[in-house]
């Protein structure tokens, strides 16, 4: 399914059609996938859910913020069994299985303890009461210079959140960083038709570096809650934390790297590429 906006339609039209995309998308992942990857896909949803309103969160207010409410009362309530599944999938990216078997052990044990099947037939009923509620939509008054501009903000969000991060390099820093990062991302794909010449380039480098930003947040979730168990892991803590370590450094200049390639502009200027 292509999370793109429909360029040769009014913008209303447009933004309805992804949003119910994604909705129906949404609930056939919940019917087809095991639970772990059902919770994925629909925080995944839900995200691209609020992404979409968010690009022209300045132009109809309170359905903003009635519906990003709504999807991210919806993910969270998921949050924890796909933070537990992030930090094991943290060490599996750092290193083969059996090379840290007992910190693996740990982990697994914890992943599915916050499992939650009931949580996933809430998360149904409310993307269904959420899908009902996209035709009644108010979006009339939106023309596409609108979501232009609501792209101009996101990439001033982003590039305020960056230079926070790079101040502060705290793990809730780079987290929300990495937020404003997905935005743009998704902001991308979804004006990539409509303004093809201004976004070209900009699609892979924002996946890359949210995904850095990503991995450089479970790597430091997993080294935190590893080190705070203290001598449970006999000879396999301090191995852990050195390649932890190592890793961040060099996710880290991944993360820069790219930081300076997208957001050096003070102001991103269209320059009429739609």
């Amino acid at each position: 399914m292509v999370y793109q906006l429909k360029r040769k339609l009014p913008l209303a039209k447009a933004l309805r059609r992804t949003a119910r995309r994604e909705i129906a998308g949404a609930l056939r992942d919940l019917q087809a996938l095991p639970q772990e990857e059902a919770v994925h896909e629909l925080r995944k949803h839900c995200k691209k859910m609020r992404a979409l309103l968010r690009l022209v969160r300045a132009d109809i207010g309170d359905l903003y913020r009635y519906e990003n409410a709504h999807y991210r009362t919806l993910a969270g309530g998921l949050s924890g069994s796909r933070d537990a599944v992030s930090v094991r999938d943290a060490l599996l990216a750092l290193a083969p299985a059996e090379r840290f078997p007992q910190i693996l052990e740990f982990l697994e044990a914890r992943a599915r303890g916050q499992a939650d099947a009931d949580a996933l037939e809430e998360a149904k009923t409310l993307l269904q009461q959420g899908g009902e509620r996209i035709g009644d939509w108010p979006l009339e008054t939106l023309k596409w210079k609108h979501a232009r501009r609501g792209y101009r903000r996101s990439y001033r969000r982003a590039a305020k959140t960056m230079d926070k991060a790079f101040a502060e390099r705290s793990a809730a820093s780079f987290h929300e960083y990495r937020k404003r990062v997905k935005d743009q991302w998704y902001h991308t794909r979804l004006l990539q038709k409509k303004c093809r010449r201004a976004l070209r380039g900009r699609r892979k480098p924002l996946k890359n570096l949210a995904q850095a930003l990503g991995d450089w947040r479970d790597l430091a979730l997993l080294r935190e809650l590893v080190g705070r168990q203290g001598t449970q892991f006999r000879g396999e803590l301090i191995p852990l934390l050195d390649a932890a370590d190592e890793r961040l450094d060099t996710l880290q200049q991944e993360i820069e790297r790219l930081s300076r390639q997208l957001f050096t502009a003070k102001k991103f200027a269209f320059n009429g590429g739609s």
